[in-house]
């Protein structure tokens, strides 16, 4: 008897030790896997850093270019004036991440890598070359920081490489040869059109249109309103310097490959900043009344919309506080969210400048979603931004209107016009 309790004591701890080896060796497997092959849930990640203009972030714009069939460069440019940058040269981390689904766990490649880079005309442009065949498309996970001042961004996007998708012409400046990724260019800013594919002749055609201003976040959806005729068409060559001399939509298509076209905003000099009375009066329709707005333009409008900002915030002081807080939004809405007409005027720019920057920043496939205040608040909105077609081959979005903002609209109208916006 005792041998035989002896022999299932013995078998018992085989199985247990069996079962303790398996279950270990799994789970070496698993962590085998993950660790050759870069792991990060994108559709978990809040990317609301990136619209936070607080000491730690860095603001950072992107863009990929396709070289040929097979490469393809991640372009980045970091504003100095917008990340407080105090030297000449600094050392960029950058980490990014390609998936073949935004559902895919393991990244299917990746790149880590530092650069040391120097300023240029207020802007540090890195451009990082990585390995994408044509007819794909994939997403892409970006992470950037800043060594000394440890200022960092997260940033996530498509990347889809067909005849018919961006990213085959593009602009470069043309003292520097450097890729221009910017929605908006300045008058005094000297361009060549490029091709990946070789020489070119490139139609554009100039549009001087009034586009239809983001309307509040109750109203029903209006579809945009594009123009129906072009006002002025020229022609430039790879190979020609050319420069933007009046503001409007200027659209180039590639004579050689039909499908393919790119959009410049051209913009005042001083774009995306606020300089003149007109740039303050105009981005207040969003928290004026009609009579108040019309009342703007008359006469001496800086004088007009001083006294407006006074009204509401009750003293100078509360008043120029309140001033710094809108119009850095305005900026703010310019430099980022700019398409074919202004940041401000977007859906996108709307919200940011009323309700300020998000607490949540989540995306799929062809949307962005912006969350405001925690879940369980009762004053807890979501606003979903959906990338939508337009003929000018630019990537822009449309806010999803609901009757059921109109409480939240309203409040926060309020708050601007009894100077307690936050």
């Amino acid at each position: 008897m005792i041998k035989y309790f002896t022999f299932a004591f013995i078998q018992t701890m085989r199985a247990k030790l069996f079962y303790s080896t398996t279950v270990l060796l799994f789970m070496l497997f698993v962590a085998c896997i993950f660790a050759c092959k870069p792991y990060k849930d994108l559709g978990r990640v809040n990317y609301a850093d990136r619209y936070k203009p607080v000491q730690s972030f860095l603001f950072v714009h992107s863009a990929v270019i396709h070289s040929n069939n097979d490469s393809s460069v991640l372009v980045l440019e970091i504003p100095t004036y917008q990340n407080g940058f105090q030297y000449d040269t600094v050392r960029f981390s950058i980490k990014f991440l390609l998936y073949e689904t935004l559902s895919s766990l393991s990244a299917y490649d990746s790149l880590k890598k530092q650069i040391n880079c120097s300023t240029s005309n207020g802007y540090y442009h890195l451009e990082i070359p990585f390995n994408v065949k044509m007819n794909s498309s994939s997403f892409m996970y970006v992470y950037v920081s800043e060594k000394s001042s440890l200022k960092h961004s997260e940033m996530f996007f498509s990347v889809n490489k067909n005849l018919t998708s961006s990213g085959f012409i593009y602009p470069v400046r043309a003292k520097t040869n450097e890729k221009y990724i910017s929605s908006y260019v300045n008058r005094n800013q000297s361009l060549q059109m490029h091709n990946c594919f070789g020489a070119d002749t490139f139609r554009v055609w100039y549009y001087n249109y009034e586009f239809q201003l983001a309307t509040p976040t109750f109203f029903n959806s209006i579809p945009p309103k594009f123009p129906d005729r072009v006002d002025t068409v020229y022609v430039f060559t790879n190979v020609d310097s050319f420069h933007l001399l009046k503001s409007g939509l200027y659209v180039f298509h590639s004579t050689t490959h039909p499908d393919l076209i790119y959009s410049l905003l051209c913009t005042n000099e001083s774009y995306p900043f606020i300089t003149e009375p007109i740039q303050m009066a105009r981005p207040l329709r969003y928290i004026s009344k009609n009579e108040e707005y019309d009342y703007f333009f008359q006469k001496n409008i800086k004088e007009r919309v001083d006294s407006f900002w006074i009204d509401k915030g009750g003293s100078n002081e509360h008043a120029k506080d309140m001033i710094r807080r809108y119009y850095n939004r305005v900026q703010f809405s310019n430099e980022f969210f700019s398409s074919y007409q202004e940041g401000w005027q977007t859906d996108r720019g709307l919200v940011y400048i009323i309700f300020g920057p998000p607490d949540e920043v989540f995306y799929d496939e062809d949307a962005e979603w912006w969350g405001y205040h925690s879940r369980g608040n009762r004053s807890s909105v979501r606003y979903k931004f959906v990338e939508t077609e337009n003929p000018f081959g630019i990537k822009s979005y449309s806010l999803l209107r609901n009757q059921n903002y109109f409480d939240s609209w309203n409040r926060q109208g309020y708050a601007w016009r009894h100077g307690l916006a936050d």
